[in-house]
């Protein structure tokens, strides 16, 4: 399997390039901003959107180095960086990808500015472009971004048994971006709009791959491998799909003994009541549950790539499949 800086190689000098628009941007002469502003792109993590948006372009026949395309992709990125900040507040993170988050250091008054402060700087990139049909999707993702965080707040907290509500969830949270990102990445390579319906279609479906897997790892996996320490979920309370699965098949005592772990004071688990629900998951199978299901979307992101033309950008993003994929053995 290839890894990601092999994956990104088509477009690896157009993510350099992105890398110094982004710095140019987000530049100010306000020291302060500057200091927060460098903090945040010191953590940030695999450059997954703006790496779509250029490989698509490039699938399409597109310059992944030209304005439009780049510009679409800091945008992604931006947004991406200003939704993971928001999360930290919400969720009370002390760390990020190993280093302090921002509301841990300066507080959740400058964390929520300076998340709203990146998605003003992300429309301000697409509002360059004067192009309605790029600003509208990455917008579109955006507003459903918002649904699904007020949604996990209503819902995703609390103790259920309907993979649908999680699904709808983290459709809105992660996979639409993606889409966004895929889609408009096409759109910028000109009207080409099958194809760009294809990566439209491929990139919500390696999003849900991706976000159901990330869940499974933050039980099973490693803190390099989503970002944030192990089992974070738990400890927050956050319902995901290896929970749900098993409130719905687990044995009935460890159906009552999971409820009431994740219905605790403040929503707040001690580290061996975390160590309880892993055990809990472990007997009904329900992580390999769920990464069964994430195997199921990204061949059905797979199917939506065999559409496009033969090319090394098709064939990175097939790629990306396979990381996936193999993240889920």
């Amino acid at each position: 399997m290839m890894d990601l800086p092999q994956i990104y190689a088509p477009v690896r000098g157009d993510l350099a390039t992105l890398e110094r628009l982004l710095q140019d941007e987000l530049s100010q002469d306000e020291p302060f901003i500057g200091e927060l502003v460098t903090h945040v792109l010191r953590t940030r993590g695999k450059q997954l959107r703006p790496a779509m948006v250029c490989l698509s372009a490039l699938a399409c026949g597109g310059d992944a180095s030209s304005g439009p395309c780049l510009e679409v992709a800091g945008a992604t990125e931006l947004i991406h960086l200003a939704s993971l900040i928001h999360d930290d507040v919400i969720d009370a993170a002390a760390v990020r990808r190993g280093q302090a988050s921002v509301n841990a250091v300066w507080g959740n008054q400058v964390a929520v500015l300076l998340g709203d402060y990146l998605f003003s700087k992300a429309f301000h990139l697409l509002a360059r472009l004067h192009d309605a049909d790029l600003a509208a999707g990455v917008a579109g993702a955006t507003v459903r971004m918002s649904q699904a965080e007020i949604k996990q707040i209503k819902y995703g907290n609390t103790p259920h048994t309907d993979e649908r509500i999680y699904f709808e969830i983290i459709e809105g949270k992660t996979a639409h971006l993606f889409s966004a990102a895929c889609r408009c990445g096409a759109l910028t390579a000109g009207p080409s709009g099958t194809n760009a319906a294809a990566l439209g279609e491929f990139g919500l479906e390696w999003g849900m791959a991706f976000q159901i897997t990330d869940d499974a790892l933050d039980l099973v996996g490693s803190a390099e491998q989503v970002g944030k320490p192990i089992g974070s979920d738990i400890q927050t309370g956050n319902v995901t799909l290896p929970v749900i699965y098993a409130l719905a098949h687990a044995p009935e005592s460890d159906r009552r003994r999971l409820e009431e772990i994740l219905l605790g004071p403040d929503g707040d688990r001690a580290p061996q009541e975390a160590g309880e629900v892993n055990a809990i998951l472990a007997r009904c199978g329900a992580v390999e549950h769920a990464f069964r299901v994430a195997r199921v979307r990204a061949e059905r992101a797979a199917a939506s790539l065999a559409r496009l033309p033969n090319s090394p950008a098709r064939d990175s993003l097939q790629a990306l499949v396979e990381f996936v994929t193999v993240r889920t053995r």
